[in-house]
């Protein structure tokens, strides 16, 4: 791998480093460092502190106008696409409600051409999928995708810039990663569908490694259907739809709050606040989900050896993380987690455009 990758590398993941640091990092001489970042005067920019004695040490990151991202999310409740400089700044966005009619191969497809031609002056696009993703090709339950092929579906080649396909809680892992620096992390990603991802960051030049877990999809016990064929899936028992169900409707069920889920959007959005005018009613609708999920958090967290876990998603909120930590600790002597709220609204969308930035990084810029 060049130097120049390298530099460039090193620099989105830790978004500003003193250069003798990043000298030492990649074994090289100072007169050879000069060369290099002269050679990146395009993408770097380079900050001198003023100190008390001697020279002034340098500090370097991402320029701003370095590149430009775009990233798209697509998910059961919307299709967002952002336009990020480099330096992670919202530049322009565009957000379409999904609904009962979108889900299918053509219906997504048609929403994200949409969504993407609203957009004209990027240098690298992303796009994070709820669902799973096996050479580029995505499944989602979901979203009714079967073997749909977005590089080919929506011509992705031809736009003439790199790309990138992954899914969406591989994204929030991966923007949690470099948020905090940490090469370990674990993420939940909760609301009308559960997802997990365990993230490991190997070492700066190295393939990093995703270890997607379909939580929602693990046995849980009951006796209700999910939208994926099989019988007692956590996401029965233990996302927004118990609570919808507890709240709203009784007599509903899985699949059809799955398949007409934008019916659901205003209640939805008062009981995932409920806890702020309510607790105690609060507490009462969402015991079922958080003995099932606390019981499967401890589980993971003893398999996985982590002691951390960060809940994102539509439903996800921090009172909800509270309530988490302190069931989960209380089932088993074993069981010591903290649960973090990962608050950024956009953590898929900017964990995705990092993926494509370093993707950019590795197939253009520096090639």
């Amino acid at each position: 791998m060049k130097n120049e990758t390298k530099i460039l590398l090193h620099i989105v993941r830790e978004k500003r480093i003193r250069r003798k640091d990043l000298e030492a990092i990649i074994s090289v001489t100072p007169s050879t460092m000069t060369y290099l970042l002269d050679k990146l005067k395009n993408f770097i920019d380079i900050e001198e502190e003023v100190p008390t004695l001697g020279k002034p040490p340098q500090f370097l990151s991402i320029s701003k106008n370095a590149w430009k991202i775009l990233a798209v999310s697509v998910g059961r409740e919307k299709i967002r696409a952002v336009l990020y400089n480099a330096k992670g700044e919202e530049l322009e966005s565009f957000e379409h409600r999904v609904k009962k009619e979108d889900l299918s191969n053509d219906g997504i497809n048609n929403v994200l051409q949409q969504s993407i031609d609203k957009f004209y002056d990027y240098d690298s696009i992303g796009i994070a999928f709820s669902g799973t993703i096996h050479d580029e090709i995505v499944d989602s339950k979901i979203l009714s995708l079967r073997d749909y092929d977005p590089v080919r579906s929506l011509r992705l080649k031809s736009l003439g810039v790199p790309y990138i396909i992954i899914s969406d809680v591989e994204a929030i892992a991966a923007y949690e990663s470099k948020k905090t620096g940490k090469d370990k992390v674990f993420v939940l990603n909760y609301g009308t569908g559960i997802g997990a991802c365990y993230y490991e960051y190997h070492a700066l030049f190295s393939r990093d490694e995703f270890k997607n877990i379909p939580f929602g999809h693990m046995y849980a016990g009951g006796n209700e259907q999910c939208y994926c064929g099989n019988v007692g899936c956590l996401e029965t028992v233990a996302s927004d739809y118990v609570i919808v169900k507890k709240f709203y409707d009784k007599n509903l069920n899985f699949i059809d709050f799955i398949n007409r889920e934008e019916e659901y959007w205003k209640i939805l959005k008062v009981v995932r606040n409920l806890h702020k005018t309510d607790e105690a009613n609060a507490r009462e609708l969402y015991k079922e989900v958080i003995e099932h999920l606390a019981m499967t958090l401890g589980n993971t967290s003893v398999l996985l050896g982590i002691n951390e876990i960060t809940l994102y998603g539509e439903g996800a909120s921090k009172w909800l993380a509270e309530q988490l930590e302190e069931k989960i600790n209380s089932l088993a002597k074993n069981f010591s987690i903290s649960v973090k709220y990962g608050n950024t609204l956009d953590a898929v969308e900017r964990g995705v455009s990092l993926e494509a930035a370093i993707n950019l990084i590795k197939k253009k810029i520096t090639k």
